[in-house]
């Protein structure tokens, strides 16, 4: 069965309500990441580097995020993954995060700005408690940067279908469809190979798991939210256009 995953900044429109939108849809995803805000998010784009301005400029603390991601695992049945970057895990120490992550329930992390060749020290603070950790292909990755991240990998292989940020797009880039496919005939991997990075309608949705494994949807899902209304109309808006892009997988 194919996966639908959605990226969620914590702390947007503010901490209470991006909690209370990502309980609300756990029953139409098979998964939320949940972006830990960080001051300069080098793999977002344009919407996502906004939500996660607009929540630091609340006063967003990392500890609010576990605190209140905390609450959530109680309330849903569904993987819940934190997406951050390095710094906030290093500031954090890796173990001390990695150990709370695990604490709290998470069940993995994503850190995209760690490359593979540095990241040794994560992975084993991951496996030495039992978190997932997810990595990167991307269209430019060669046969041997793949064959590493699918050994070391856990969970789930994030594959970017641009060789850019994060933003919704309307069509799916055929050179990342085409590589995952060889991917797939060349290693058969076990681990599922999810794709995201410009995912935004049910078309793109089809495209991508005609060869992946499933899709993560972040801009095209933070783009429904408006400060300004209440937590109630934005998560009828977010549901209605998970629904709209789930079409994709029938």
């Amino acid at each position: 069965m194919k996966r639908f995953f959605v990226y969620l900044t914590a702390g947007y429109p503010n901490l209470e309500d991006s909690f209370r939108i990502m309980e609300g849809i756990s029953d139409l995803v098979d998964g939320i990441e949940i972006g830990i805000p960080f001051t300069d998010p080098l793999a977002d784009g344009p919407t996502i580097q906004m939500a996660s301005s607009y929540a630091l400029a609340r006063g967003v603390k990392v500890r609010d995020v576990f605190d209140n991601t905390r609450k959530l695992v109680e309330r849903v049945s569904i993987p819940l993954y934190f997406m951050t970057y390095y710094n906030i895990v290093y500031q954090a120490g890796l173990v001390r995060f990695c150990r709370e992550s695990k604490k709290i329930g998470v069940k993995g992390l994503i850190v995209p700005d760690v490359p593979i060749e540095e990241s040794d020290e994560l992975n084993q603070a991951c496996w030495d408690v039992g978190l997932e950790n997810v990595m990167f292909i991307t269209p430019v990755s060669d046969e041997e940067r793949v064959r590493l991240v699918l050994s070391l990998a856990r969970g789930f292989v994030y594959y970017v279908s641009v060789t850019g940020v994060t933003g919704a797009r309307q069509t799916v880039n055929r050179e990342a469809l085409n590589h995952i496919k060889e991917i797939k005939n060349k290693f058969m991997p076990e681990i599922p190979i999810m794709l995201g990075f410009g995912i935004s309608s049910p078309e793109t949705v089809e495209q991508a798991c005609k060869v992946a494994d499933g899709v993560i949807v972040g801009s095209a899902i933070i783009n429904e939210i408006d400060p300004e209304s209440s937590w109630q109309e934005n998560l009828s808006k977010i549901r209605r256009k998970i629904e709209w892009m789930r079409e994709g997988l029938k």
